[in-house]
């Protein structure tokens, strides 16, 4: 399960860089926008094609997002109705919906295409870098909306279900280092293989300026070092020295990170069998990709891998 976490980790970095090209002055409106486009998800997709609806159904209400990430209702609504401005959503009696709109049907178009690639991509690693043996459908029988809708319950469960202490941006910070610490673990298929299921050990474990790991995902230097602060004031990451930081074994093994690590990862996995079970090869995920392969994000390493 360890690789798997990693994997998934790294696929909301991806998210988290998509978000910043669709709300580039306000990163976090991404997580409220993908709750709401899963629940309008059924209204865009025809068939196999993503289409913009004449007059879409689905909504959901400002409550039960609240309820969903355990935030106050009137911090939802006020980024709703931020997204409602930029013309994203449309707010009605019966709740909030995807504007079906022709300005605004690129940033939905971008948002499910990018979070469908990068669940393909997710399980295109998994064959490269792991040994699960799941039973694959002959006939296939999956299309578009069987990908993107398990994309996105993949990425929202984390943020549904877990609270580290404090904010989502400490949240987004403490998954950026933990992906930053390993990358060079998570995609060498000898070394993925034998940590599968391990904590690769500290002498594999590299840091990141926090100065680099700020500018990369678009969080200003202030901000971040007082979220960084309270993480390692939690026990959660480790500062090496001068501006390195990074998440060591200890850091790993307490109750939060503990908690934010199989839950999660079982449920992805669960999503890939169902996908298998559909006819989807993990081993030729890569040929279903949408937009095609998402590279890897930008984390403020010199070579992303």
């Amino acid at each position: 399960m360890r690789q798997l976490s990693r994997l998934r980790t790294e696929m909301a970095m991806g998210a988290h860089h998509l978000a910043a090209r669709l709300f580039p002055d306000r990163l976090m409106l991404g997580v409220e926008f993908g709750i709401i486009a899963r629940r309008c998800l059924p209204d865009w997709i025809k068939g196999d094609t993503l289409v913009r609806p004449d007059a879409p159904q689905r909504s959901i209400t400002v409550r039960q997002i609240a309820a969903s990430l355990g935030r106050a209702p009137e911090t939802v609504r006020r980024h709703v109705n931020d997204l409602r401005d930029r013309g994203a959503l449309v707010v009605t009696e019966a709740g909030v919906m995807l504007a079906s709109t022709a300005a605004n049907e690129p940033t939905v178009a971008t948002y499910l295409r990018g979070t469908h690639d990068l669940f393909l991509r997710l399980i295109e690693d998994l064959a490269h870098t792991s040994d699960y043996m799941l039973p694959v459908r002959d006939a296939p029988a999956f299309g578009f909306a069987d990908i993107a809708e398990r994309a996105i319950d993949t990425l929202l469960l984390p943020v549904d279900t877990f609270r580290l202490p404090g904010s989502g941006l400490m949240f987004l910070l403490w998954g950026a280092l933990t992906a930053v610490a390993v990358r060079t673990v998570t995609y060498d298929p000898v070394l993925a293989r034998r940590y599968a299921d391990a904590i690769p050990p500290d002498t594999l474990r590299i840091g990141i300026s926090l100065r680099r790991l700020a500018e990369a995902l678009h969080i200003p230097y202030a901000t971040a070092w007082r979220q960084m602060q309270a993480l390692h004031e939690s026990g959660l990451v480790t500062r090496l020295g001068g501006e390195q930081w990074t998440v060591l074994t200890a850091n790993l093994m307490r109750d939060a990170a503990l908690a934010v690590h199989t839950p999660p990862s079982t449920f992805t996995l669960r999503k890939v069998r169902e996908l298998a079970l559909l006819g989807l090869d993990p081993a030729h995920a890569g040929d279903h990709y949408s937009a095609g392969r998402p590279p890897l994000p930008d984390l403020g390493l010199a070579d992303p891998a």
